[in-house]
């Protein structure tokens, strides 16, 4: 590992200890407002497929009563971001890769950088949320970021307010700050950019077995010929198949998995009663020295943190329905919680200061972008999470509410195997 990839020891927030964080974003840490990024592309983004290439991006800040140019560049492809999200919603995400690495936040330099929308979400806040659990856990690495203001224009064009995004860290492991053999995506939600199925796995919610859809997201097939990735590609497969059927056959987990990660996985979507696990969709996977790793964590925006949640949601999907039955995973369950939950506790205050800081942002973007109805409700009622039709404070109350309740309901669970 490189000294960037080390699991960081659990250290409650507001005691590190002095000096051990230094700050080296471009991007100021206290700003007197959100930071502004300005994206001037040259044709129409609209594809998630193919970059718009040369597109200018300017970061501003405001510090102290004066705004600064912290970070330009005339090089920037830019791209739709997601499926569903992509396809279905008026507010759309897209992808950055610059043509040199920046560090935006302190957490290291990287080409590639994330512009999320957060439409469905009415707090704006559920998937910042669900990453700073993981940043409390043992998790090799979760991707962080900063919300901002995002403006966009054509060449000839005036700018156009685009409301309140998360500008963060994409999940890639080149220029990232976690290292692996391979890094495994299962996703049923676009089958058709799958490189190969799974042999096992729980999915559909629990209604099907194997055959999951699996992209391999790294090493990166743009860096190799079609010959040399199709090799590539075969071996991560016959990889990724021989933990599979190691786990079944009844091997014990820690000689093929890293327990730890696969608990702290669980339980950072357990926290959030996430339930797209269940289909599976955004679920990350790695190989690395031998053994499969859990994680990183992903996309928390649809059905989380709801109030009412009374069931353990992701106990049969993926690999967890064989987990289950081993004892090893069950007292490792049982420690990783005892360690985790006083981490989890505190995050009610973590709310409480996102959602200060967001706030004016937030009634801008919602006189936009209204997150009701969602075309993709499963109900006639057209919500997802809820919270829709609620003012910015009573869904933020009704989120530290579901919170509370999350934790209450799960320790006694977790505390109550055997």
């Amino acid at each position: 590992m490189t000294a960037g990839c080390q699991r960081k020891s659990i250290i409650p927030q507001g005691q590190e200890a002095p000096g051990e964080k230094v700050y080296t974003g471009c991007i100021p840490e206290n700003t007197d407002e959100l930071p502004k990024v300005y994206i001037e592309y040259p044709k129409a983004i609209d594809s998630k497929e193919e970059w718009t290439e040369n597109c200018i991006v300017t970061i501003t800040a405001r510090v102290n009563g004066e705004t600064k140019t912290v970070y330009s560049s005339e090089g920037v492809k830019v791209k739709g971001h997601g499926n569903s999200t992509w396809r279905t919603y008026p507010k759309k995400p897209y992808a950055l890769k610059l043509p040199e690495q920046a560090n935006f936040i302190g957490t290291g330099p990287t080409k590639r950088w994330v512009l999320l929308a957060n439409w469905m979400d009415r707090t704006l806040l559920r998937n910042e949320l669900a990453f700073e659990a993981a940043r409390r856990t043992s998790l090799e690495w979760t991707p962080s970021g900063i919300f901002v203001e995002l403006y966009m224009k054509g060449t000839h064009d005036s700018w156009n307010r685009r409301g309140c995004y998360w500008l963060g860290e994409r999940i890639h492991v080149e220029g990232s700050h976690f290292t692996c053999d391979y890094l495994y995506s299962y996703d049923t939600s676009d089958k058709e950019e799958h490189d190969f199925e799974s042999l096992h796995g729980h999915w559909k919610k629990h209604t099907e077995s194997g055959g999951i859809p699996v992209e391999l997201k790294y090493p990166d097939r743009d860096n190799y010929s079609e010959e040399e990735f199709t090799e590539i590609l075969h071996a991560a497969e016959t990889a990724l198949h021989e933990k599979e059927e190691a786990l079944m056959r009844g091997d014990k987990p820690s000689s093929v998995l890293d327990i730890d990660s696969f608990v702290d996985w669980y339980l950072v979507n357990e926290l959030a009663s996430n339930e797209e696990p269940q289909f599976p969709k955004s679920c990350f996977l790695y190989l690395k020295n031998g053994r499969l790793y859990a994680g990183p964590v992903w996309d928390f925006d649809w059905g989380t943190f709801i109030p009412g949640i009374r069931t353990l949601t992701l106990k049969s999907s993926l690999y967890y329905f064989q987990l289950w039955t081993h004892p090893e995973f069950r007292s490792a369950l049982k420690r990783r919680w005892k360690l985790l939950k006083p981490q989890f506790e505190s995050l009610g205050r973590f709310i409480d200061q996102k959602a200060a800081l967001i706030e004016k942002s937030e009634a801008y973007n919602r006189g936009i972008w209204p997150c009701y109805p969602n075309p993709l409700a499963e109900g006639e009622d057209g919500l997802v999470n809820g919270d829709e039709l609620l003012s910015f404070q009573e869904a933020i109350s009704r989120m530290k509410e579901a919170l509370a309740e999350r934790i209450k309901y799960m320790d006694f669970e977790i505390n109550a195997l055997q």
